[in-house]
């Protein structure tokens, strides 16, 4: 009778420990929300993830190293910039510098005028460093894409549920009489957020360009800029400032 409890006792003390082993092991995979980046429907959850995860972050001590100019003020940004980005969910990292790169190259483009490409690069250069100065854990290499490479990637894209949006937004077109609703905003808005952060905002200008291919009038024109422009706050886009001007159309 003895051997008998004992061993009802041991069965009883392995099962436990087995269910606490489960019940750890699924609480790290849920925290870490780890995602396959291989897998095209892991990398859009990701993108989401992180879309979430920064909405509304500023990162403004990042913005201010990234335009620290003066070699004994940068020690100190730099410092103030890498808490700010562990703070952030470790595999959104890359994609926080994606987002003060784009930032701050549009800030200083609105007070300077158009980079060149020799201070794009070396804007891009010190953003790219950022992840080895501070250590941090992103589990791939943070590569930014300039202006040109933008171009290049949203070119060949064709943002119909975009310009399907347009089309119901301004009444024009054989859609004139659909009425909108808020899911093909949301379709638009998918689209954009698609895009790799850094290329969001020429993602919007593409969108533009595929507006004036079809020919509306000037009228039509200026109120289509104005809802591009107003996507950015839409669709809760990370490009904090995009600014579509008028020669384009």
């Amino acid at each position: 009778m003895a051997k008998l409890t004992l061993l009802a006792l041991t069965i009883a003390t392995l099962l436990a420990l087995a269910s606490a082993h489960k019940t750890i092991v699924t609480t790290v995979v849920e925290e870490d929300e780890i995602f396959d980046t291989t897998n095209p429907s892991s990398q859009q959850q990701q993108q989401q993830h992180c879309g979430r995860h920064l909405q509304g972050q500023q990162l403004r001590q990042c913005q201010t190293h990234l335009q620290e100019q003066n070699p004994s003020q940068q020690q100190q940004t730099l410092q103030q910039c890498c808490q700010e980005l562990r703070n952030i969910d470790q595999q959104c990292q890359c994609r926080a510098v994606k987002k003060i790169f784009g930032e701050v190259q549009e800030q200083q483009q609105q007070q300077t005028g158009p980079f060149g490409s020799q201070q794009t690069q070396r804007l891009k250069q010190k953003a790219e460093n950022l992840p080895n100065q501070c250590n941090l854990q992103t589990r791939r290499q943070c590569q930014i894409k300039t202006p040109g490479q933008c171009r290049q990637e949203v070119q060949g894209r064709q943002f119909n549920r975009c310009q399907r949006y347009l089309e119901q937004q301004t009444g024009s077109g054989y859609l004139q009489t659909v009425v909108s609703n808020p899911e093909e905003r949301e379709q638009c808005c998918q689209e954009l957020r698609n895009v790799e952060v850094e290329c969001q905002c020429e993602a919007m200008k593409q969108v533009m360009r595929q507006a004036q291919g079809r020919q509306h009038q000037q009228q039509e024109m200026g109120e289509m800029r104005r809802m591009v422009e107003d996507l950015k706050n839409q669709c809760s886009l990370e490009v904090q400032q995009c600014q579509i001007h008028s020669g384009m159309f």
